[in-house]
């Protein structure tokens, strides 16, 4: 049997940078094939404090730990 790991690996980047190549802009512009393949890798843009995981910067619980607390208390 034929080793599909790499056709699918090529096909899941290709539905990734066509889903994705708005998405940053609106439907007019495209981004650009280097900033796509960025975008490929890592969908955000940065990990500032306003675009990163709020638990990190904030110390906030995930939705996950606030509803276990409801049931805990």
């Amino acid at each position: 049997m034929k080793d599909l790991s790499r056709a699918l690996r090529r096909h899941h980047a290709a539905r990734l940078k066509k889903k994705r190549q708005y998405y940053f802009y609106s439907w007019e512009e495209k981004l650009s094939v280097l900033r796509l393949g960025m975008v490929l890798h890592t969908p955000t843009t940065c990990s500032c404090h306003m675009c990163g995981n709020p638990r990190k910067y904030f110390k906030e619980r995930t939705m996950q730990e606030r509803r276990w607390m409801q049931v805990v208390e």
